[in-house]
């Protein structure tokens, strides 16, 4: 065997164990936690819809931090499975067709939480800009609307697989990509005389 030959034959073996390495280190499903949605309701009619509010200071710690980090990452926070709080449920995308398919939807709903009165020390709300500040000529409706979106924030959680972007999935790629071009290099290597 020449030393062209032991090359390629080198590369096609790493090859395989490249295409391997996706299955023995599958990527893990993470607790994501956005606060996106905005409740312009009152307390009435967001129980009405299904949503359970929590008042911010009848959080655990843990939930605690994950509403201040979701709201300081622009309102969305992902931590692995495991690091959650008792108080979200997190369904996966089966999960949640089913609540939907069984007309469960308050299984679904995010939850909504009630800042207190003295939100100093917490990052401001997720308000949209529509909703901001309505100024003096606003109707009152318009001022009620947008101070109920200062004040409750909708907390919606869920179990997601990881982005694309992200490193658990970056490593896979890069390790199929890898296998690819070694593949290809030994196996011109093996056929080319």
């Amino acid at each position: 065997m020449n030393r062209r030959d032991t090359l390629g034959t080198v590369l096609a073996v790493l090859a395989v164990v490249l295409f391997t390495v996706p299955a023995f280190f599958p990527v893990q499903p993470m607790l994501v936690h956005e606060t996106d949605e905005y409740m312009t309701g009152s307390p009435e009619e967001l129980r009405q819809e299904g949503h359970e509010i929590i008042a911010y200071e009848n959080l655990s710690a843990r939930g605690q931090e994950l509403y201040r980090q979701t709201l300081r990452n622009d309102g969305e926070y992902r931590v692995a499975v495991g690091e959650g709080a008792s108080e979200f449920s997190y369904l996966n995308q089966t999960e949640r067709r089913r609540a939907y398919e069984n007309d469960n939807r308050s299984a679904v709903r995010a939850v909504v939480i009630e800042r207190p009165e003295d939100d100093s020390d917490l990052p401001p709300p997720q308000v949209p800009r529509f909703l901001g500040d309505p100024g003096e000529n606003a109707s009152e409706e318009e001022q009620q609307r947008a101070e109920m979106a200062r004040r409750y924030d909708a907390m919606d959680t869920s179990t997601e697989e990881p982005p694309l972007g992200a490193t658990p999935q970056l490593i896979r790629l890069a390790s199929v990509l890898f296998a690819v071009l070694s593949l290809g290099v030994g196996g011109y290597l093996l056929s080319s005389k």
